[in-house]
């Protein structure tokens, strides 16, 4: 498994969260859902690391994000636990009350994690036609 940062170079935002990146915004995040994370960090004795945050809407379109996508209202983080599977992380997260979507994807280890309307998504990777 390979984690999408550095030890080391990840930065803690003023809400006590760690971003992969400078620039992944985590400033507006809603209030339940940094409770949830914040649960989900002491569920497991380990800090979490939040690959997106916030994303303004033409950001979120450049991402192939979805058109009604809770990033765009601070409801929304993808995020990474060292250690920690995404298949894991997920089922925990699934089971936490006043969580809403929770989904995992192919192409990265990060789980998103929304407090949103409840729903799940497990995007598996297509097989390729030989």
């Amino acid at each position: 498994m390979q984690l999408a940062y550095a030890p080391g170079l990840a930065r803690m935002a003023p809400n006590g969260l760690l971003k992969q990146r400078e620039n992944v915004d985590v400033g507006c995040l809603k209030p339940d859902l940094v409770r949830m994370l914040k649960a989900i960090e002491s569920h497991y004795g380990k800090r979490m690391v939040v690959t997106s945050g916030y994303r303004s809407p033409s950001h979120n379109r450049k991402v192939n994000g979805a058109k009604r996508s809770m990033h765009m209202h601070c409801a929304a983080v993808d995020v990474q636990i060292p250690g920690v599977s995404k298949w894991e992380l997920a089922r925990l997260a699934r089971s936490m009350p006043g969580r809403g979507g929770v989904g995992t994807y192919c192409h990265t280890e990060s789980v998103h994690i929304d407090v949103g309307p409840e729903r799940d998504w497990n995007w598996r990777c297509r097989r390729r036609k030989t």
